[in-house]
Parts: structure tokens; C-alpha cells; sequence
């Protein structure tokens, strides 16, 4: 670990602890010896170097745990050179605190904290406030929503002034702060306050906001810029681009379309925004090309949406085809076209694109992606599986499902076999299934073969499960056993009754596995099979 890692885990653990101590500190029955240590680690936490990063969950968790902490008795009985233990949490090689009094910081956090409302507001006057303290902005952004009224304009007001002298760096950690505490009864005062201030904000704060490391702060702040349009658009481009939170990314590129082709308009965009249009076209983000192929369509541009009839995207696909339609364009001539390329060229999109349109009715469509059942890409043949089994009639015969089941090493297309052949289990040979599920077959196989066969019946997947809860394959018998529960609830409401010979079958199999199922599960299924006893 870094130096920083190390400072950071050191300030998180002292942060805990403070809670932790606040707690045992509390009247009317305070843990006197623990006074001490609560001293020492609030010094300690003031004086570490992540103490700036504290987040503001903590300072609000800070304000409820030290309600009724009174400051005066902390360390009262226990000499100073006692050695806290932190609740047993303190970090390896910690020694005792050498000031056995409270920083001045702290005493003030502890009386704009206090349970008693004109304590409160005497913390709040100007010449008691703490200038340049950490802990000074968020307990006065916790304060704005204080329950008492004169407190609350106590802390608005001192809010104000200390905002109105404070740089970029306190000015970001104000609006973090009041955003975490927006939700809170009276908790808008604070967010107004900290609007005003970030509407003449330097561009650094709003830089620093839009890169903060808590998505939820990189939400905020983007809506806040926007709404109080302090946002670029190369800003907005970056950040459409390159956010990892996929909220953030959609909503910046949401943000920069409307400004670049506005809505009610229908006019062909100029040679900047189609440039634009592109950048944001090729975004990895789904979310992201979905809104701006939406946009093509006011914006004129079909022929920018025809690709993305074959996006690996379903929700992409089906604007792009929308925006062809709407230009009263057809997209199954584009997606036909589009499988008579090289085999390389083929991507799963483009098979799905072609289902997708409604082109599935008759042979022809079937011919073009019949072909690709033999491509190299496990995801091409699985949607040419799908594709298949969507044309009415379906293009795919069981018998060649059970083949591609048998001889395709690719679990994904295996899936994609099982989903189809779930609804003709009935019609196969339980023999055959059986055979694909004997120990030796790979385990993604053995999976897909167990999977179709709980779908026959409901006493066949008891059955089944009740064999194979003590499967050589750890994989399988993980699976019957999670499975076995829910066949039970679902047996109870079963249409049909087992034969004699199943009946007599899975008594014999659930005796065996007493051991192995839960006693409830147990009573469940033998008061299904016998009517006798209770579930």
C-alpha cells in the first residue's frame, strides 16, 4: 500500500471509531473511561492528513451520535496516562494520546451538535465560529436544517458569510455537503445558499465537482451546471465520452444534443454538430448512442442511423429502425444487405437486426442467416439460434437444436439452444436428455441438458433434483439443490398428480436425501406424495 492508502485507512478507522465512542459517552449513563479515548482519537482524526476527505454521511452521522455527548465530562476520571483501546479497532502501532483535552474545533462541533437548542445557536454566532476549520462548513450546511427555527437562521446566515470568503475548495465541499442533505426536511435552505455561491464559481470548482469520485456528486454537480449553464460543451463532450457512471454519460450527452439540434426543430445540422453527432455515436456507453440516434431524426440524418441497425445495443436497434421509418425508409432491405457480406463482417447485431425488423416470415430470411450457424464468433451462432426460432413457423428443428446442444463447445450458444428447446421438452426423448446429462459431458452441456429437463414436469424436476444432489460435479449438485425448494412450492400447486410408480420413485429418492435437504423442504414434498403428516 502507498503512503496515502496507508493515511487514508488510518483516517477511516479513527472516523468509525468516533462514532463507535460517541456512543458509550452518551448521558444518562455515560462510559466514563471511555472519555479519554474519545478525546485522544478526535485529536487524532483533526491532525491525520485524510481528515479533509472525511465524506458528509460521516459529519451527519457525527451530528446524531454526539446529540447528547456532554463535553465537559469527557476525560473527567481517567488520568491521562491511560491507553485507549478504540473500541478495539485502534490501527497497529497507535500509542496514547499525548493532550488530554479537546481541540477547540472539536469542543465547538460537540456544542453546535448538543441536544439543547440555545447551545446551538450560541455555537453559531460569528466570533464563535471556527474560521478555516474542516469540520466548520458541513455542520453549518447540517445546521440549515436544524429542527428549531432560530437555528436554522443562525446557520443560514453564517453559512452566507463564511461562503462568501471561502475559496474553491471549501466552496466544493459546501455543495457536496448540501446536496447529501437535500433530502432532509429543510434541507433545501442550504442547497439555495450553496446555488447562489456556484452560479460565480470558478471553473476549477465546477471541475473539481464534475470529476469527484462519488458518481452521485458527479450527478448533482452536472445537473446543478446545467441549470445554472456552467457547463461547456467540450465539458459535456468529455464527459459524455468518458464518465463511468452511465447516468452521468447519458445525461451530459442528452444535455449537449439539445443544444446542438434543439427540440421542435427538423433541420439538417452543420458540419459541427454532425462531427459531434459522430464522437457521440461511437461511444462504448449504449445508453449514450441511444440518445443520439434519437436525435438523427429531427436532425435529418437517416443515413447516420442505418449502421445501428445492427448495434449489439436491442435498444439501439430499435431507434435506429424507428429513424429509418419515420423517413419513410424500410430497414429490411439495409439488414438483408447487410448479411451478404464476408463472413468477418458479420456481427451479431446484424443477425438480431434482421429478426428484429419483421422480415422472419418466409424462407428467404431464413436462407440468408441459416448460413452463419457455422461462424466463428459464439455470439453470431447464438443469434442466428434466436433468429431462427423467431420466424413463424420457427426455421429450426428440434432435432438440429439437440445437435448444435451436442457438438457446440460454446456455453453461450448452448443457453441459447436450451431457452429454445425449453418449449418442446415434452416432445424429446427423456433418455437422450438423459444420456447428454451422464457424468463425463462438459459441465456447461450436463447444465443446459438438467435445465431442459426441469422443464418437462414438475415431478420430473423433482426427480431430477432429488438424483442429483449428489452429482461428482460440485457445479450440478449446487444448482438441484437450489433448485429443489422452489420445485417443492411450485409441485404444491401442480395440476397433476404423480403416478404410483413416480410416487413410490421419489420417496425412495427423498429418503435418501434426508440428510442432504432442509427438514421443512422435507416435510413439504413427502406431504405432497402421501397426503399424510404435515408440510
Amino acid at each position: 500500500m502507498t503512503a496515502e492508502a496507508d493515511a487514508d485507512a488510518e483516517t477511516i478507522t479513527r472516523s468509525a471509531a468516533v462514532l463507535l465512542l460517541l456512543q458509550e459517552v452518551q448521558y444518562p449513563y455515560p462510559l466514563a473511561h471511555r472519555g479519554a479515548e474519545l478525546i485522544g482519537v478526535l485529536n487524532e482524526l483533526a491532525d491525520s492528513a485524510g481528515f479533509h476527505a472525511t465524506g458528509p454521511h460521516w459529519w451527519i452521522a457525527f451530528d446524531e451520535h454526539a446529540r447528547h455527548v456532554d463535553p465537559s465530562g469527557l476525560g473527567a476520571t481517567v488520568p491521562a496516562s491511560a491507553t485507549p483501546s478504540w473500541g478495539g479497532i485502534r490501527p497497529a502501532g497507535s500509542t496514547a494520546p499525548e493532550r488530554q483535552e479537546l481541540l477547540p474545533v472539536w469542543d465547538w462541533a460537540l456544542a453546535v451538535c448538543a441536544a439543547d437548542g440555545r447551545t446551538r445557536q450560541r455555537a453559531l454566532a460569528r466570533e464563535s465560529l471556527p474560521l478555516g476549520a474542516h469540520a466548520l462548513i458541513p455542520l453549518l450546511v447540517v445546521r440549515c436544517s436544524d429542527w428549531a427555527a432560530p437555528v436554522r437562521v443562525a446557520a443560514r446566515t453564517a453559512l452566507t458569510d463564511v461562503l462568501t470568503r471561502s475559496g474553491p475548495a471549501e466552496l466544493a465541499r459546501a455543495a457536496v455537503m448540501a446536496w447529501s442533505c437535500e433530502e432532509r426536511q429543510r434541507g433545501e435552505d442550504a442547497v439555495r445558499i450553496v446555488a447562489g455561491c456556484l452560479a460565480d464559481a470558478a471553473p476549477e470548482v465546477w471541475r473539481g465537482l464534475l470529476a469527484d469520485p462519488d458518481h452521485r456528486v458527479r450527478r448533482r454537480a452536472l445537473s446543478a451546471a446545467v441549470d445554472l449553464d456552467r457547463c461547456e460543451p467540450a465539458q459535456l463532450l468529455a464527459l459524455a465520452g468518458s464518465d463511468p457512471d452511465v447516468v452521468v454519460a447519458r445525461c451530459a450527452a442528452e444535455h449537449l444534443l439539445r443544444s446542438l439540434v434543439p427540440p421542435g426543430t427538423e433541420t439538417r445540422t452543420t458540419s459541427q454538430a454532425e462531427t459531434v453527432l459522430r464522437q457521440l455515436l461511437a461511444s462504448r456507453v449504449s445508453a449514450v448512442r441511444a440518445v443520439t440516434v434519437t436525435v438523427l431524426r429531427r436532425a435529418q440524418r437517416p443515413d447516420l442511423a442505418e449502421p445501428f441497425t445492427a448495434d449489439r445495443s436491442q435498444q439501439v436497434r430499435e431507434i435506429a429502425r424507428w429513424v429509418l421509418r419515420s423517413h419513410r425508409q424500410d430497414p429490411a432491405p439495409v439488414c438483408r444487405a447487410r448479411l451478404a457480406r464476408p463472413a468477418r463482417e458479420i456481427t451479431p447485431g446484424a443477425i438480431a437486426g434482421l429478426a428484429e425488423c419483421g422480415d422472419v416470415t418466409g424462407g428467404p430470411a431464413a436462407d440468408l442467416v441459416r448460413p452463419h450457424l457455422t461462424h466463428q464468433r459464439p455470439g453470431v451462432r447464438a443469434a442466428v439460434l434466436r433468429a431462427l426460432g423467431t420466424m413463424r413457423p420457427p426455421a429450426v428443428t428440434t432435432a438440429e437444436l439437440l445437435a448444435v446442444l451436442e457438438h457446440d463447445p460454446s456455453p453461450r450458444v448452448l443457453r441459447t439452444a436450451a431457452t429454445l428447446l425449453e418449449a418442446a421438452s415434452g416432445t424429446i426423448p427423456r433418455q437422450r436428455l438423459l444420456d447428454l446429462l451422464a457424468p463425463g459431458h462438459p459441465a456447461p452441456l450436463r447444465a443446459q441438458a438438467a435445465r431442459i429437463l426441469r422443464a418437462a414436469g414438475t415431478w420430473g424436476r423433482l426427480e431430477l433434483d432429488l438424483r442429483l444432489l449428489h452429482d461428482a460435479d460440485p457445479g450440478v449438485a449446487a444448482a438441484a439443490q437450489r433448485d429443489l425448494r422452489a420445485c417443492a412450492t411450485s409441485a404444491a400447486s401442480a395440476h397433476t398428480r404423480p403416478t404410483n410408480e413416480q410416487r413410490q420413485t421419489l420417496l425412495d429418492l427423498l429418503h435418501d436425501a434426508t440428510a442432504s435437504v432442509d427438514d421443512k423442504d422435507v416435510r413439504l414434498i413427502r406431504f405432497l406424495l402421501t397426503r399424510t403428516g404435515r408440510p
